[in-house]
């Protein structure tokens, strides 16, 4: 028997990874200290390190020239077939 794989890629997942280990660390600061199923080196842990680096990383946006696009941005298929035909016209006078 197959199983059927979800068709969310694995950025969707690690969002909600993301927003569980939110909820965690919310439920958790929230708790007595006594009362805090998670050590308090865990919970900074969480809190100053793994959640913003992930934060970082899922909102990141590399820039034109990180993707190598210099400071034009690409064209668009559109734009590079008119640019093709434009260049077989001007081979053909």
């Amino acid at each position: 028997m197959t199983t059927h794989h979800s068709t969310i890629n694995e950025y969707s997942h690690l969002s909600r990874i993301l927003e569980e280990l939110k909820s965690i660390s919310q439920r958790e600061s929230k708790r007595h200290e006594m009362d805090q199923h998670l050590t308090p080196s865990m919970l900074s842990l969480l809190e100053d390190e793994i959640i913003p680096l992930i934060e970082n990383e899922l909102d990141y946006e590399p820039s034109d020239d990180e993707l190598g696009y210099g400071s034009e941005p690409p064209l668009s298929s559109k734009e590079m077939l008119a640019e093709a035909w434009r260049q077989h016209q001007e081979l053909h006078k």
